[in-house]
């Protein structure tokens, strides 16, 4: 039996390292891993934490994004996966956690974990461009420049796109830059773009100006990605005039949440989530996504402290990342 440690979010704007016991075996199909950096998504679990869209009155509640383990148990079914290796997990902030193997992938060992684990960010962007019908000799536009932003341009780029890049925040245009984006800037008009001239447009900050701003450089039967939560109302700005703009220019309007993919690949459908992580992990061990200078280690006893800083936007780097070597048991 261990002693676990878990992220709890006990209440609203209050996370807690919680202790309990773990006596858990695997079942025939399953891992139990001990996780070494597990990585938190500003956006979703601001969310949480904030009461935003509803989940307040949800507490206590675990969170948590992606992690990597180390496998420490497996099933008696499980044939691809050994005791010691590292695997990509979406599973809770907690530092023993047990995982189908099914929804595991294996990650080089020596490779920094804290750098494997990113691969959950470039892939939830995936999902928009990979339902796209806009080709690589047309630009694209990433509004928004957080670490799904950032991870965004960068696997566009990468793909072939010409990228323009915006947020008003400079001290993420320079991570920006430091990244090897090519076109960044903190408005549209920095660009002098005429108008209609991107075929895709992919909002990742959730704010209602960012998207309208974007609308009149979009190409006629256009698309426009929403991969931002609009977790609250940012604006004045009327439904009427976002959607008499979205009328009038003819575009493509679709959610770019990342689930609206399989998990799995399957027969007739190869792009699933765990293989946009895959392919993403691929380019990151590759250094074709960079990541040097985008992160942050923090002690998961700090959670009460680093929540509220995160939820005000404190946080030097775009990425914090719960390092569990650093847990003094």
């Amino acid at each position: 039996m261990y002693k676990n440690y878990s992220v709890i979010f006990t209440q609203r704007q209050k996370a807690e390292l919680i202790v309990s016991d773990f006596c858990e075996s695997p079942a025939s199909d399953e891992i139990i891993g001990q996780t070494i950096v597990s990585v938190i998504s500003n956006g979703s679990e601001t969310g949480g934490f904030m009461g935003y869209g509803g989940s307040d009155g949800n507490y206590p509640c675990e969170t948590g994004y992606a992690n990597i383990l180390k496998v420490l148990e497996t099933g008696s079914d499980v044939t691809d996966i050994c005791p010691g290796d590292y695997v990509f997990s979406l599973t809770s902030h907690k530092l023993y956690n047990r995982a189908s193997a099914k929804d595991v992938f294996l990650v080089p060992v020596d490779f920094p974990p804290e750098k494997a684990a990113l691969c959950r960010f470039p892939a939830v962007s995936m999902t928009a461009f990979l339902k796209s019908s806009i080709k690589p000799t047309e630009s694209v536009m990433v509004c928004g420049l957080g670490i799904v932003g950032l991870m965004c341009a960068q696997t566009m780029q990468h793909c072939g796109y010409r990228v323009y890049a915006i947020d008003p925040n400079e001290k993420r245009l320079e991570t920006a830059r430091s990244c090897g984006l090519k076109y960044v800037a903190s408005g549209i008009d920095t660009f002098d773009l005429q108008p209609k001239s991107i075929g895709l447009a992919i909002d990742c900050s959730g704010n209602d100006n960012a998207i309208l701003s974007m609308i009149p450089y979009i190409r006629q039967m256009g698309d426009l990605a929403l991969v931002g939560v609009p977790w609250r109302c940012t604006s004045e700005v009327s439904a009427h005039e976002l959607l008499r703009q979205i009328f009038y220019s003819y575009l493509h309007v679709y959610s770019g949440w990342e689930w609206s993919l399989p998990r799995r690949p399957g027969e007739f459908d190869p792009n699933s989530n765990i293989r946009s992580m895959e392919t993403a992990l691929r380019w990151i061990i590759e250094d074709s996504i960079h990541t040097d200078g985008i992160y942050e280690l923090f002690d998961p006893g700090d959670c009460g402290t680093l929540y509220p800083a995160i939820a005000a936007g404190q946080l030097e780097k775009p990425c914090a990342i719960f390092d569990w070597r650093r847990l003094k048991i």
